[in-house]
């Protein structure tokens, strides 16, 4: 699987493939051997390369992390590749852009949604296929689903408008 952390402004592409008994992680163009095994909720035993580490892991909200390390604490974002194009392009915006649009050429797995449905931040508004990964487009702010163009099924192409929103009056 193929991700990308967002660290003090700075975007780091992460892979990471399932091996017998671990992981292999590519972190910035370099690989390392990695097991890991959670000891209770948040407190993971990782053994890197063969080197030992303890880390607790909190996640306060969808996609960010508080990763603690020996030395401090790290808050982290990690994203699909699909995601950081959407945040490129504008397309993740719901509510105040009224526009959730595909971020790239794909094919809509399903539509979450129907026309009148309110809808809140992070609500699924719909599924799209692009670079053999399934992307859910979420609502960024609160909103009424005014329209739905996406279509089950349909190939889209990059930047057309799947679904409009209008705000909800605070």
């Amino acid at each position: 699987m193929r991700y990308v952390i967002l660290r003090d402004g700075e975007q780091v592409p992460v892979e990471v493939q399932e091996r017998d008994g671990g992981y292999l992680v590519r972190l910035g163009g370099v690989t390392h051997e990695v097991d890991s095994r959670e000891v209770v909720p948040g407190l993971l035993s990782l053994l890197v390369n063969g080197e030992s580490w303890e880390v607790t892991v909190y996640s306060p909200e969808p996609n960010f992390y508080h990763v603690h390390l020996w030395d401090g604490m790290r808050r982290v974002e990690l994203l699909s590749p699909i995601d950081v194009v959407m945040r490129s392009q504008g397309g993740a915006t719901a509510g105040r852009g009224l526009h959730v649009r595909s971020p790239m050429p794909g094919k809509v797995v399903r539509v979450l949604v129907a026309p009148g449905q309110r809808v809140t931040k992070g609500d699924g508004l719909v599924v799209v296929e692009a670079m053999k990964m399934q992307n859910e487009l979420q609502a960024q702010d609160d909103g009424i689903v005014r329209e739905v163009r996406a279509r089950e099924g349909e190939n889209v192409e990059g930047g057309v408008d799947l679904v409009l929103l209008d705000p909800v009056d605070g």
